[in-house]
């Protein structure tokens, strides 16, 4: 009965989070952006610099594969952060054919159960079975341009690359993903959402003490980008102006400005720019004193912090975009809601405005995010 009843509580409780996993997913028929976070099972520290390595190359492989582009990332020793650009899958497969689909094994094609599909393709193709290689086609087009699917599978590789490596079984992630939706570039104008969202992805390894400077810590999409990755900047680029082919000479001082805030807490004789300045800026213990009385920080010393807003917000972007979401979804809510955008707390956010109205704990002190 006790086994039943335990059964019973799994299974609705994959259900409701399927739920919630299917409503906080952005409109059909455009590109939605999305910062998901996932933990390790029980949040142990887990990944090394190797395991980060194996999962960069296991993330760079499955963007490719999937279609989606991450525009900030940050890996962690017991999480990751992405901040995820889905395109619509209609309108970005308008026009394939099913060799198009079949030609995107192409890249995953390092991998084993990827080779067997390979060598079945060519089989049909010696044989002539053209519904075979339609159906397998079908099959790919379902695992591309998709949140839930990208995810799955990312995971999944990861866990088993880290299980072989160290002789261990099991699930290696804490359930299933944590998403945001985020408002996306509006017509070329940037969209404060993403910004922000970058940089306090780009800011973990600060948050957690195990960098000084955020590119200092190179499992991030900040340091890889002054390394001189293309697709790091062309990520970053778009996430601070929301146009898709800027320079990012024309980006970096902004986004350095932006990471670089003026709450930093710095000794004396030292600086972030090599002159010598008395110590400024505020500690935890301050930014903690603050908003026990009521007081907003600015957005710059917020980003430094836990925000959960990014993790648990929902919705995230500005009055009109949380507005319109609420609307689209408005038989799910209660009667007397009237709206959908909700103030942040805690901190100088100015037109950003959150789905879900958390009221306790929203700014958090140092520690990973």
């Amino acid at each position: 009965m006790e086994n039943a009843l335990t059964l019973w509580v799994w299974v609705r409780s994959v259900g409701i989070m399927r739920k919630i996993r299917e409503f906080l997913l952005g409109p059909k028929g455009q590109t939605n952006y999305y910062h998901v976070v996932s933990r390790t099972t029980g949040r142990d520290i887990l990944f090394g610099d190797d395991e980060k390595e194996v999962f960069r190359v296991l993330l760079l492989k499955q963007l490719k594969f999937s279609g989606l582009r991450a525009l900030a990332w940050c890996f962690m020793g017991n999480h990751f952060h992405l901040l995820l650009e889905v395109p619509d899958r209609d309108l970005a497969t308008q026009g394939w054919t099913d060799e198009d689909y079949l030609q995107r094994l192409g890249a995953l094609k390092g991998e084993w159960s990827t080779r067997l599909m390979m060598e079945e393709v060519e089989r049909c193709r010696e044989m002539g079975a053209e519904s075979r290689l339609s159906e397998m086609a079908l099959g790919i087009k379902e695992r591309l341009f998709d949140l839930s699917m990208f995810m799955k599978e990312l995971k999944l590789k990861m866990t088993l690359a880290y299980n072989k490596t160290h002789g261990r079984n099991g699930t290696l992630w804490e359930g299933r993903f944590r998403s945001v939706l985020l408002q996306g570039a509006d017509d070329g104008d940037s969209s404060e959402a993403l910004r922000m969202v970058a940089a306090y992805i780009d800011l973990n390894p600060i948050r957690a003490g195990l960098a000084q400077t955020p590119e200092g810590y190179r499992w991030c999409s900040y340091a890889s980008a002054v390394a001189g990755s293309r697709a790091a900047r062309q990520g970053l680029s778009f996430a601070v102006t929301g146009r898709q082919r800027v320079a990012w000479r024309t980006v970096v001082a902004e986004y350095r400005c932006l990471l670089y805030v003026k709450g930093e807490e710095v000794e004396a004789g030292q600086s972030v720019d090599g002159h010598v300045k008395r110590k400024g800026g505020f500690s935890q213990a301050e930014i903690a004193e603050v908003l026990e009385v009521g007081g907003r920080l600015p957005v710059a010393v917020a980003l430094r912090c836990r925000v959960r807003y990014f993790s648990d917000g929902a919705v995230l972007g500005s009055q009109r975009f949380v507005d319109e979401f609420f609307e689209d979804k408005r038989a799910d809510f209660g009667a007397k809601r009237k709206d959908g955008g909700r103030r942040m707390r805690g901190a100088q956010w100015g037109e950003l405005r959150v789905l879900r109205d958390l009221r306790s704990n929203v700014i958090g002190g140092s520690g990973e995010g």
